[in-house]
């Protein structure tokens, strides 16, 4: 809760309640200024890589909450957020490109099937394009994006958006279309017939009851163009040439479901190499997963909050939103470059406190080995390290990296060594 964020810090808690019910504090401009900054920031990237997903955010026990909607059941009350994480081609995230929060009109709870003769601007499956449009509008002229999304991104307007706004799209296949001029007349057996390319070998996260795994895929490729949907009959709905790639695991483990991917893309797979990429951007979709997971229930806890309405939810989940992306960053920049000058990364303060935290950590190794003025850089990986073992992390040597959750609770306990330090210098004064 934001109380329990402030403990003992009165004026702070209040400050932030105004901050919240503040109407002049507009959540879409708040995310524009984050958006600038991560373009600012950012390294030259030929590629970035736009993960879209949509989580459930349940506040049925606050019920003085007003201005929330039915979720999942008529009288569940929550509200619902669709993001878009921005990521460099090696699976880093950038942060939040775009993001819309939006709660369902009690009076429309189950009449999906009305809902299917609406154009696609009236439907909530609008928001893959409209979060797809934002997260791109101020793209560098550098580079070029990728929008990714699972199986319920399957839409064929958003395609029609992609090659029509010259925009690149990456998205796991849910419909078996009908396709046009071809010998098989649907998208699936297309693909099974296709020649075999190439293999490659991802690695699997951990999930309840599996632990972290590696799957070999064997990769099909080739392209196809897609028929309009029945139905569609709006201008510009004509057919659609896409590229294939089936990704299929092979030699799973008897008692775990293989891995099977039919992607769709406006990308060229002229190769191996290609198709392999391609499976390795999708498998880059399950950190917007994390991003939700940090955002609930590995750290930040958005569905604790108490707030009287919508409004003040909205600017709360969208601050909170960003203190989740850092979080993720900082779990997956560690391990592609763990050697990197963590001051570029930290404040002074903060990267003096980390040095000592380090020292303190560390066994004794007899008498220091330079001054502190000629010690080395910290690195952002003992950086990390410390901060993840304020949070419980063992750090030994076959513990690997620190997960998000232990980060986010090491993350809080240094804030509060930071706060000590502050005070401190304010009693010697």
């Amino acid at each position: 809760s934001v109380a329990s964020a402030y403990q003992g810090d009165w004026a702070g808690l209040k400050a932030a309640y105004r901050f919240f019910d503040n109407p002049s504090v507009d959540p879409t401009a708040l995310l524009a200024s984050h958006r600038e900054a991560m373009w600012a920031r950012r390294t030259p990237h030929k590629w970035i890589l736009i993960a879209q997903d949509t989580t459930t955010l349940n506040f049925t026990g606050h019920r003085a909450t007003e201005g929330l909607g039915p979720i999942e059941y008529r009288w569940d009350r929550g509200l619902f957020v669709h993001s878009a994480l921005a990521m460099t081609a090696e699976g880093v995230p950038l942060g939040i490109a775009a993001q819309k929060i939006w709660v369902r009109d009690l009076a429309e709870y189950g009449k999906s099937a009305r809902r299917e003769t609406l154009p696609i601007e009236q439907k909530e499956s609008y928001r893959w394009l409209e979060t797809a449009r934002a997260a791109t509008v101020r793209l560098p002229a550098d580079s070029e994006a990728v929008i990714i999304g699972d199986r319920e991104s399957d839409i064929y307007e958003l395609f029609i958006m992609a090659i029509q706004e010259r925009r690149h799209i990456l998205v796991r296949a849910s419909w078996n279309r009908h396709l046009y001029k071809h010998p098989t007349r649907q998208l699936w057996p297309a693909a099974e017939e296709a020649p075999v390319v190439g293999t490659s070998v991802i690695e699997v996260p951990r999930k309840p009851g599996q632990s972290v795994r590696t799957a070999t895929l064997e990769l099909r490729a080739t392209t196809v163009t897609l028929m309009r949907p029945h139905g569609k009959r709006r201008a510009g709905m004509d057919p659609i040439p896409l590229q294939v790639v089936l990704a299929r695991e092979v030699e799973a483990p008897n008692d775990i479901r293989p891995i099977e991917w039919l992607l769709l893309t406006t990308l060229p797979v002229d190769s191996a190499t290609d198709a392999a990429r391609l499976v390795r951007w999708y498998t880059y979709r399950w950190r917007i997963e994390r991003f939700h997971y940090v955002l609930k229930t590995g750290g930040c806890h958005v569905e604790r909050l108490q707030l009287s309405t919508l409004d003040r939810l909205t600017r709360a989940i969208t601050l909170y939103s960003i203190i989740a992306w850092h979080i993720l960053w900082l779990t997956y920049q560690v391990r592609l470059d763990p050697q990197h000058d963590c001051s570029g990364v930290f404040s002074p303060l903060e990267v003096a406190v980390l040095r000592r935290l380090v020292l303190h950590q560390r066994p004794r190794q007899g008498p220091r080995a330079a001054p502190p003025d000629q010690e080395p850089p910290l690195t952002l990986h003992d950086a990390l390290h410390a901060i993840a073992k304020l949070g419980g992390f063992i750090g030994r040597r076959r513990d690997g990296d620190p997960g998000v959750k232990t980060l986010w609770r090491g993350y809080r306990q240094l804030q509060w060594i930071l706060w000590g330090v502050d005070q401190s210098v304010l009693l010697r004064d």
